[in-house]
This record gives C-alpha cells, sequence and structure tokens, in this order.
C-alpha cells in the first residue's frame, strides 16, 4: 500500500456502489438527484413551468450547495498537499457516514429541502475527492462519462487491440458494473426499509473508513518498523 489509498480500485469501486445507492435513494425519496445537477436543473425549469416552487427551490438550493461542495473539496485537496498529510480522505470517509446517520433521524423526516442540500455537499465532496483508481480517473457519482469511457475504449480495443485500451474498457467497466448495482441494491432496500435504507448506506461509508483506516496503519507500522531496521 502507499499513500494513495483512495486510489485502490476497492475503494473506488465501493464508493460507486455507495454512489448508484445514493443517487437512487435521493431520487426515490424527495424526487433530486444527488449528484446530477443536469437532471435537476432539467426538472426545476419543468417544475417551475407547472409552478411546483417548492420543488423548485429544493434542486436550485441542491445545486448551489453541490457547487459549494466542489469548491471546498478542491480546497482541501490544496491545503493538505501543502502540508504533506496524506490520509486526510480517511477522515471525510467518517464524515460520510455520520452525515448519512444524522440524515436518518426522524427529526429530519419534515425537512427535505435540508436533507437534499446535505447529500448534494457530501456528495460533491467524495467525487472531486477520489477522482482516479490506480492513476485512471472515473466518476462515483454518476455513470454518463464512464460509459463514455467503456464505449470508446471498446472501440479502441477492436480496432487496435491496444493492451492499454483493454486496461481501461475493463476499468470503466467494472466502474458501470458497480453503479447499477447500487442503484439496484438501493431500490430493494428503500422497499424494504422505507427512509431507513440510508442506514444502509452509513454502514457502508462507516465500513469503508474502518477497513482503510486498518490498512493505513497496518502500513505506517510496517514502514516505521522498515525504517528502524
Amino acid at each position: 500500500m502507499n499513500t494513495s489509498f483512495h486510489e485502490n480500485r476497492s475503494v473506488g469501486l465501493l464508493l460507486t456502489f455507495i454512489g448508484g445507492m445514493i443517487d437512487s435513494f435521493t431520487y426515490i425519496r424527495y424526487q433530486a438527484f444527488a449528484s446530477a445537477q443536469t437532471g435537476n436543473l432539467i426538472l426545476a425549469i419543468i417544475q417551475a413551468y407547472e409552478r411546483e416552487w417548492n420543488m423548485v427551490g429544493k434542486k436550485l438550493l441542491s445545486t448551489l450547495f453541490f457547487f459549494i461542495g466542489i469548491l471546498l473539496a478542491k480546497f482541501m485537496i490544496d491545503y493538505f498537499k501543502r502540508k504533506a498529510l496524506h490520509f486526510w480522505r480517511l477522515f471525510l470517509l467518517y464524515f460520510e457516514a455520520a452525515i448519512f446517520f444524522i440524515i436518518s433521524l426522524q427529526f429530519l423526516q419534515p425537512h427535505p429541502a435540508i436533507i437534499t442540500i446535505m447529500i448534494a455537499f457530501t456528495a460533491a465532496i467524495q467525487w472531486v475527492s477520489f477522482d482516479k483508481i490506480n492513476g485512471l480517473a472515473y466518476t462515483n457519482l454518476f455513470t454518463t462519462g464512464n460509459l463514455k469511457g467503456v464505449a470508446t475504449n471498446l472501440y479502441d480495443y477492436l480496432s487496435t487491440k491496444d493492451q492499454a485500451a483493454k486496461t481501461r474498457f475493463i476499468h470503466f467497466l467494472l466502474v458501470v458494473i458497480a453503479f447499477i448495482s447500487g442503484a439496484i441494491v438501493s431500490v430493494f432496500a428503500y422497499r424494504m426499509l422505507g427512509t431507513r435504507a440510508v442506514l444502509v448506506i452509513a454502514g457502508l461509508f462507516l465500513y469503508l473508513a474502518l477497513s482503510e483506516t486498518f490498512l493505513v496503519w497496518q502500513f505506517q507500522r510496517d514502514t516505521n518498523i522498515l525504517q528502524k531496521k
């Protein structure tokens, strides 16, 4: 393991699986997308035409806080890079687990706008902070770009037999499968658990945070042992 734990394939695919769950859950429960802000803006325009102002406001606020989340994530990347703090993303995973646990609490349920804002803000930070798997770019919140990667690299491999294109094709294909799987699981979880399905998302974030914390601790322990030798 190196200091770029966040680029591990297992981390990226699980985050993409969770991203599919988040988008599916948010739309089913709150009629807004967690991350697909193009969809939110189109829906806002349609609902404005139909004078559904409450729904319009919720989507515009979601887009605004998604934008703010991107700015904050970029700031954190620059800040922690200057400070040479490599594992700050671990704290982000714990933060996401806490946010989705809070979203499950009953006192927030009458306030869907607040919940969608919290989800959009958190999702944006995740999107920017976890953007590569083994050096290859990907998106863990929506899958249009990933689908493009599947198609273009499949074509390149079939036409040139380039092994690098094959590697990229498999990379994007796994990401797309992970996202779709998460969306499907989210639908079934919501049907069985209702709003408590969000606890599954919180639990997955917590599992990822704890497992990666253990690996980071193990890596640092082994590195210290080697340095002492």
